[in-house]
């Protein structure tokens, strides 16, 4: 690729040090001493800081630089938006973010699903990969998360292998020195109830040692016919402060999710295109309700530690052991085989009985120290990964469920006795990183650079004959430019790379390329003197290689290229009791080869929010959410766009707080994606009201 201002990357970052050992004119004056403060726990939490987050520090950097300090595009979800627009889960809370396509795949409750500037995401929590396959993890409940954070664009230069959308990392809530806690009783649409709790507080009189426990039960059913979704979350966590220099914190977090896989993937005839008798129901279950079921259980413990050197370095670490288990039982629509004209079609069967174990760390030693006129906040560091999934029990069989009516399904026609599992291959991941980082501020200029090299080794462990193996190894990088006006305008470049490693082989016994890819970003962030209006705004070109997608051959696949072009906006504003958050995101994602859209992958998003609070503790809160169309693989359909509406109704009283939240006020009826032309589909989520009940103490 030709870059488009590769001037810019000229200098090596070893000239990023060099620059410091000499004068700069820009500067104004010589910076002072800087000093990494002693080591706190706050006992602010993320809902009294409004919307805007731009001058908090995002975790995902790994340093301590505040979101309108970075030469690269970051968005911050915290605790008060995502319990004002009532979001149930992660991608619910995505749903107002710029370059973000949050819920991808309509209503789901198999996982989050999320596109960043039109590219796959990587889920992460604390830092740390967290999803590993699919179809055997436990869906991260929002609940027990203090905020999301959004890296835009290839981000494997800070955690190596990581898709190029970007990555989406959750922070969990860990103790805090003060006192406070809430019960929380929900009811909701399909039978929805729900009772959570969060206290923290100190554990001693001296303050040394704090608690957290959260908590959560939910039964609930959907929409769509005899799937549930019922959780369970007991996440409590201590943190111990040995010295003012030191924090230690260990996390425990138990999550169960059972129920059903809401995704039948209905014919297009009914959904997309019309049906024999007409439009299926959004409630159309096409399993059986005694046999289907998807049953997932993580078990995860988290270290965190945290200890000052001396007034310059300190070192960071987060590690983290996660054992989980999934058990699938489901029928669906099969693909591709037609609607009768009785409405009679064939079901796939499939099950399978999953399991993951993964051991992962981050280690870095940070600085914030000056050099000549310069100052740097730098961190190098090592992380680690070991990840192992496997598959039992498994059984495919197209069109071997029997065959069932669409519009009049009865159940209970099913031989399970003639099914044959068998084990699958397992899959394993070894990867090593090393990574170095500084983002160097000479006056009014930021110079903000990675370099970072990975090995990994993944490995296919047959059931019989030969493992496959692939050894990958890569360096990446990093470099944004950014200057700083005095009255909060910050304009910035920057350029940055991805590496993805494949598992398994093209069809033909050939190991898979990585995937890799470039991104050239440039923007401006604006956040006013007083705090109370940011507004930021980027253009973005992407380029990817070696991407995965299904071959022309039955079980093969192929390796092609991909581009994304567009632009994105994001305002905030406060205005006295009205807090306002705005966002739009254009952009066009194509296959390099042939042109053609790239599926599953809206094309325009427009989505404003607004809260408004009066004195007497009454608040009122709308949304509006415009989805651009989408196509399905190879450009076609084209799936509509759809304009959707949100609401919320609040009122506090001394210790108590009620609310109401609607999400799809309108109750619009819409497919949200299809797979190609002629296959199958899937409808977006219908209207659902949730009401809330919080103790606060």
């Amino acid at each position: 690729m030709t870059c488009r201002y590769r001037a810019i990357w000229g200098a090596p970052l070893v000239g990023m040090s060099l620059l410091s050992l000499f004068p700069v004119t820009v500067l104004a004056e010589e910076p002072s001493t800087n000093v990494i403060p002693a080591v706190e726990v706050s006992a602010e939490g993320a809902e009294e800081a409004g919307y805007i987050t731009e001058r908090e520090t995002a975790k995902t950097g790994k340093l301590d630089v505040a979101v309108e300090e970075t030469p690269f595009a970051i968005s911050v979800v915290n605790q008060e938006f995502i319990r004002d627009t009532g979001a149930k889960n992660i991608q619910d809370a995505l749903l107002y973010s710029s370059g973000v396509y949050a819920g991808a795949f309509g209503f789901d409750t198999r996982g989050d699903w999320a596109k960043i500037r039109g590219m796959d995401a990587s889920f992460y929590l604390d830092g740390l990969r967290s999803i590993y396959g699919s179809y055997n993890s436990v869906r991260t409940n929002v609940y027990a998360l203090e905020q999301l954070e959004v890296l835009k664009g290839p981000s494997s230069v800070l955690y190596g292998q990581s898709e190029l959308g970007g990555i989406i990392n959750s922070v969990s809530k860990l103790p805090k020195p003060e006192q406070q806690g809430e019960i929380w009783a929900q009811v909701g649409s399909y039978d929805r109830k729900q009772l959570a709790a969060d206290v923290t507080g100190p554990l001693s009189e001296d303050g040394k040692l704090l608690y957290r426990l959260v908590a959560l039960k939910r039964e609930s059913g959907t929409q769509v016919d005899h799937v549930d979704d019922d959780g369970f979350l007991f996440a409590p966590s201590i943190t111990w402060l040995p010295t003012d220099n030191t924090s230690i914190s260990l996390l425990f977090n138990a999550q169960e999710n059972s129920g059903g896989v809401s995704a039948q993937f209905l014919p297009a005839q009914g959904t997309i295109e019309p049906g024999v008798r007409g439009d299926l129901p959004t409630e159309t279950f096409v399993g059986e309700p005694s046999w289907d079921r998807y049953d997932r259980e993580k078990n995860e413990v988290t270290l965190f530690v945290d200890h000052r050197l001396n007034e310059q370095w300190n070192i960071a670490a987060t590690g983290r052991y996660t054992s989980s288990e999934a058990e699938t039982r489901e029928h669906w629509a099969s693909i591709g085989f037609g609607v009768a004209p009785n409405g009679d079609t064939a079901r796939t069967i499939y099950m399978a009985d999953t399991g993951t174990e993964v051991t992962n760390f981050d280690i870095r030693l940070q600085g914030d120290l000056n050099l000549g006129m310069t100052r740097h906040r730098l961190a190098v560091g090592v992380d680690r990964q070991d990840a192992l999934w496997e598959q039992s029990n498994y059984y495919y069989g197209y069109a071997q469920g029997g065959t069932i009516n669409l519009y009049n399904p009865v159940y209970g026609n099913v031989n399970y006795a003639a099914l044959n599992p068998a084990d699958r291959p397992d899959n394993e991941i070894k990867q090593t990183g090393v990574y170095f980082i500084d983002h160097m501020d000479i006056g009014n200029f930021a110079i903000s650079g990675a370099l970072r090299h990975d090995d990994s080794t993944n490995t296919t462990l047959a059931v019989t004959g030969p493992d496959t193996k692939s050894d990958d190894e890569e360096t990446t990088g990093r470099l944004g430019l950014m200057y700083h006006f005095d009255f909060g305008l910050s304009p910035y470049l920057s350029y940055a790379q991805s590496f993805t490693p494949n598992l398994g082989t093209d069809g033909f016994g050939e190991s898979l390329d990585a995937s890799t890819g470039e991104q050239e970003e440039a923007g401006v962030k604006y956040v006013s003197e007083s705090g109370d209006l940011s507004v930021t705004a980027a253009y973005f070109y992407i380029e990817e290689t070696n991407r995965v997608i299904q071959g022309s051959q039955p079980q093969s696949v192929d390796q092609v290229g991909a581009k994304s072009e567009g632009w994105e906006l994001e305002v905030k504003k406060m205005l006295g009791n009205l807090e306002l958050q705005a966002s739009m995101t254009d952009l066009r994602a194509i296959d390099d080869d042939s042109g053609v859209r790239l599926p599953y992958v809206a094309d325009r998003l427009v989505s404003g929010w607004g809260k408004y609070e009066l004195e007497n503790g009454l608040r009122f809160g709308a949304g509006v959410r415009y989805i651009g169309d989408n196509v399905g693989f190879g450009g076609a359909p084209k799936v509509p766009s759809q304009t959707l509406y949100d609401a919320m109704l609040g009122y506090g009283i001394q210790n108590w707080d009620f609310s109401m939240n609607v999400q799809n006020l309108t109750d619009e009826e819409y497919v949200s994606w299809c797979r190609s032309a002629g296959t199958d589909c899937g409808f977006g989520e219908r209207r659902t009201i949730t009401a809330n009940a919080r103790y606060r103490f």
